[in-house]
């Protein structure tokens, strides 16, 4: 089989000092030529003259592993496998596949950063999901805000829910939005959400102060007409949950009917990321439920969390997101489109191949 290389379209120079670095489809590389057993591709920049390989600022850089073995290790892992389970499936080492988890980690956490900006969203929906790291006794929680109409995994974060865990995941969420101020949140009852929403979304100004003798007042936040928290509160009785109580924290409940609305839905709630949340236990094995299985460190829990969270995005499809052809083609009457597809950040469901070969120029980088 062919090995599956990308196109020098998509590729860009790694040189940072270079006016063209990290700008792809401007025709300033070429193969100067190929090494290896892997037959890898050296390229060279026409504007600064630098020369690197093809998986500079890739997880493949500098791995002493062939690609095959590679990508089958990301999609075993992307598929909720143990390290040792998928080092005996692909007959590694379990130090060999704990390695490049980290590597692929930090590449999908780069990976999300670089592409998922600016998005046109309106609605955002922000849940946790408890697991553990160390023991059993030692629970760890990663939160997540998706966007309910595409599905799209906005942000993630992982740590002990207080405060500070759900300060990152809102501050993350709202610089990736286009317009912040025109948001809607639905949450769970945690009161930080209610705390925290007007100081992330909304305006800071200083009041004015009174006379001219004293301190002034302290910064508020001010949000506007197009913004708004709803909490879904639920009330449990043992595991079943026996009541649902809706408060609206902030904003208007006519601006959030109007985004009820838009989305399809009939009342406030969470379907969205509570249905990510059982996706994401069955593509990690360390937050499967009533199982002895957890993260030994915090750093790869946060590495499995990128990973999933990447793959999820733009290498799996959603159902929810099926979209009739204009035209049968044959017996397929349906488009299968990822979250990434339905967020308009690519025209393609991406492989994993692909993911592991495109290189990434942030700074939390792995090359």
């Amino acid at each position: 089989m062919e090995k599956e290389r990308l196109p020098l379209e998509r590729l860009a120079c790694v040189n940072d000092e270079c006016k063209r670095f990290g700008k792809a489809g401007l025709d300033n590389l070429y193969v100067r030529k190929v090494y290896g057993k892997e037959q890898l591709r050296l390229l060279r920049c026409q504007s600064c003259g630098m020369e690197f390989s093809e998986r500079r600022n890739t997880p493949l850089w500098n791995c002493k592993m062939p690609e095959a073995k590679a990508v089958a290790i990301a999609e075993q892992l992307s598929e909720g496998s143990s390290f040792k389970g998928t080092a005996r499936l692909v007959k590694v080492s379990a130090e060999a596949v704990r390695r490049l988890s980290r590597r692929l980690g930090k590449h999908g956490r780069c990976f999300h950063d670089e592409r998922v900006q600016k998005l046109p969203v309106t609605a955002l929906q922000a849940d946790e999901r408890w697991g553990f790291v160390g023991s059993k006794g030692q629970p760890c929680w990663e939160a997540e805000v998706i966007d309910p109409k595409s599905r799209l995994v906005v942000e993630h974060a992982q740590g002990v829910r207080d405060e500070g865990l759900i300060r990152r995941l809102l501050e993350g969420a709202c610089a990736r939005l286009s317009y912040p101020q025109g948001v809607v949140l639905f949450s769970d009852g945690e009161p930080s959400y209610k705390t925290l929403f007007r100081q992330t979304f909304g305006t800071p100004y200083r009041p004015a102060r009174r006379g001219e003798r004293g301190r002034f007042p302290n910064i508020r936040y001010r949000l506007t007409r197009r913004q708004a928290h709803v909490q879904v509160l639920k009330q449990r009785r043992g595991k079943r949950v026996i009541k649902v109580e809706i408060h609206h924290a902030h904003g208007s409940p006519k601006r959030v009917q109007r985004e009820l609305t838009r989305l399809g839905y009939t009342t406030p709630n969470t379907s969205a990321v509570e249905r990510r949340n059982g996706t994401a236990r069955r593509m990690d094995a360390c937050s499967v439920r009533k199982t002895l299985a957890f993260a030994r460190t915090p750093e790869t829990r946060d590495a499995r969390g990128s990973w999933a969270m990447t793959v999820y995005n733009w290498a799996r499809e959603n159902r929810a997101l099926k979209r009739a052809l204009p035209e049968p083609q044959g017996r397929r009457l349906y488009e299968q489109r990822s979250p990434a597809m339905a967020a308009g950040l690519t025209e393609r469901i991406w492989s994993i191949s692909e993911l592991l070969c495109c290189p990434t120029f942030s700074t939390r980088g792995t090359g």
